[in-house]
């Protein structure tokens, strides 16, 4: 079920870049995950991540792989875009649930 002010396009690029300089890391930091080149194709939105290497850049950044894709879907970067998506999925695995 649609919601008028949740992003249905994720840019998942921005939000490693806006984590990763908020921890302080550079993309060297994050050699553990993949290699720079790769990174600076995810970051610059030219590739998308398995979700292999999302849990790797989680484990690299110490936060959990969900917490990278809602900030990806959360432009804003507000912690009121997180709760109100994080509300919408919960809503829309209820139903799904409970059918």
């Amino acid at each position: 079920m649609p919601r008028n002010n949740i992003s249905r396009h994720a840019n998942f690029g921005v939000a490693l870049q806006q984590l990763r300089a908020a921890r302080g890391f550079t993309q060297e930091d994050m050699l553990m995950a993949t290699s720079r080149r790769h990174m600076s194709r995810i970051e610059q939105g030219h590739q998308t991540p398995s979700i292999r290497v999302v849990e790797s850049l989680a484990e690299c950044l110490d936060l959990h792989p969900l917490t990278l894709l809602v900030a990806s879907y959360c432009p804003e970067g507000t912690l009121e875009a997180a709760q109100e998506l994080l509300r919408a999925v919960q809503a829309e695995l209820e139903t799904v649930a409970n059918r």
